[in-house]
């Protein structure tokens, strides 16, 4: 527990440090932590004997770093990544097929929505400001996204530690319970609701748009915790310690961001 909060101590200062400088140290930042997060995806399924097609997918999860700061409202460069990508997967397997398989490719493409897609969400986020820099607009609507996530994931884990008695996924994750569930959703509720004034949105619209990113924060960690009980790994990486790897600390905002980005996009921005 000690290193884990030394750990946050360290890394978050750092973290929102970055995210309000925005500009090119936030697309190092984001690009960095796409090719730690789709080596530790790599790294899961050679567990299972399934062979991830490394550089074409680390060559499609910086593509989509590039597509979100550079280019973040030309949704061309979107098609164009992810044909790129799936182009460059199914080639590796025609051309490897003696040595590969089709769930290899699958697996694959699967990676790169799941880390590059998603998380170059937290670009276009920022991007909303305009500049991508200082205390604007996108940075307000990013920590909106962070904060009712960290929020839930606090409470949840202690009010399941106190009152905790029915497994919410006994199958996939053991340790978390309704009752946690009850109160991290309660928690993003009361964040959302009282930061809404920040982005410039009413209270209700507030508090709405965090239950529906808490109800996906809960998605993502269990979609990660899944793919780490069917590959037969702890955790996905050991880069943060006492938090694991960069798949461990962000698998609920993986689903938030790009929720927040569209809610965002559609109806405010």
């Amino acid at each position: 527990m000690l290193v884990r909060i030394l750990t946050g101590v360290v890394g978050i200062p750092i973290f929102l440090g970055l995210l309000y400088v925005g500009w090119w140290p936030l697309f190092a930042l984001v690009a960095g932590m796409g090719l730690i997060g789709f080596h530790e995806y790599v790294r899961m399924w050679e567990h299972k004997g399934v062979h991830v097609a490394r550089i074409p997918g680390y060559l499609a999860v910086v593509g989509f770093a590039l597509w979100a700061y550079l280019a973040p409202e030309n949704a061309i460069f979107l098609g164009a990544v992810f044909a790129s990508a799936g182009l460059a997967v199914l080639s590796w397997l025609i051309f490897r097929y003696n040595e590969r398989n089709v769930l290899d490719a699958l697996v694959t493409l699967a990676g790169v929505v799941y880390v590059g897609f998603l998380m170059v969400h937290l670009l276009l986020i920022r991007g909303l400001g305009g500049d991508g820099r200082g205390w604007d607009l996108g940075l307000k609507w990013l920590s909106f996204a962070f904060f009712a996530t960290w929020a839930a994931d606090s409470l949840a884990y202690f009010t399941g530690r106190a009152f905790g008695k029915r497994k919410l996924a006994p199958l996939i994750s053991p340790n978390k319970s309704v009752e946690g569930a009850v109160g991290g959703g309660i928690s993003t509720l009361v964040v959302g609701a009282l930061y809404a004034q920040v982005v410039g949105i009413a209270a209700w619209q507030g508090a709405l748009i965090a239950v529906g990113a808490f109800a996906l924060s809960v998605l993502g960690d269990l979609a990660e915790s899944a793919l780490k009980r069917y590959t037969g790994v702890k955790d996905s990486g050991n880069l943060l310690p006492g938090h694991g790897g960069v798949l461990d600390r962000f698998d609920s905002s993986l689903f938030v961001l790009p929720f927040v980005y569209y809610v965002a996009r559609l109806f405010f921005v």
